[in-house]
């Protein structure tokens, strides 16, 4: 069993990947956005992104990523439940928002060819929540990179996100975290109650 997340920056989505990995006894598998050394750069320079620097975020989540993707494999090949808190949508997606198209493509056509070749999630959540949730949440998490992430910005995210999925999972859920709390044991256990009959060995 293999189930991945994906939305926009602050949704929360390693919030509940943690309490779904506890609740499955699954395996946690973190974004590695602290191991890419772009990332920070990207955020500070805020609207005024250079094309070369977030070429180079995504060359680097793209690389961790697949790396990850070759242990989940591995993982899975021995019995191991995998819940990530990322996804190759979300990798994307991102891309899409910060790439020009020409680039944007590269990424999503070679991101296809690693979703054809390694371990595809069973299921994708897509979580979602309005822009002033999300910087709220930025805020209160307090990671000074993300600092620079205007309203306007998570707004753009947010509507990216929006957009069908089907190409990266088996099956899909779509969940407003405006209006679910992972640390709520009644919203994950709703939650749980809606996930597929997935194969757990």
């Amino acid at each position: 069993m293999f189930i991945g997340l994906a939305g926009p920056t602050g949704a929360g989505k390693t919030t509940l990947a943690q309490r779904l990995a506890e609740r499955l006894g699954a395996r946690l598998m973190r974004d590695p956005f602290v191991e890419n050394p772009f990332l920070p750069k990207l955020y500070a320079a805020g609207k005024t992104r250079p094309v070369a620097l977030a070429l180079q975020v995504e060359l680097a989540f793209l690389a961790l990523r697949v790396a990850q993707l070759r242990e989940i494999d591995d993982l899975l090949t021995h019995g191991t439940p995998v819940v990530a808190d990322w996804s190759i949508a979300q990798q994307v997606i991102f891309a899409h928002t910060t790439l020009p198209p020409d680039d944007a493509s590269r990424v999503r056509k070679t991101c296809a060819t690693w979703s054809d070749a390694a371990a595809r999630p069973d299921l994708l959540i897509a979580l979602t929540a309005p822009a002033p949730i999300l910087a709220r949440r930025i805020a209160q998490r307090g990671r000074p990179m993300e600092f620079a992430l205007s309203t306007a910005y998570l707004e753009h995210l947010t509507q990216a996100f929006d957009t069908p999925l089907g190409d990266y999972a088996s099956r899909i859920i779509r969940l407003d975290t405006s209006e679910f709390d992972a640390f709520n044991d009644e919203d994950v256990n709703a939650l749980l109650a809606r996930l597929p009959a997935l194969e757990r060995s």
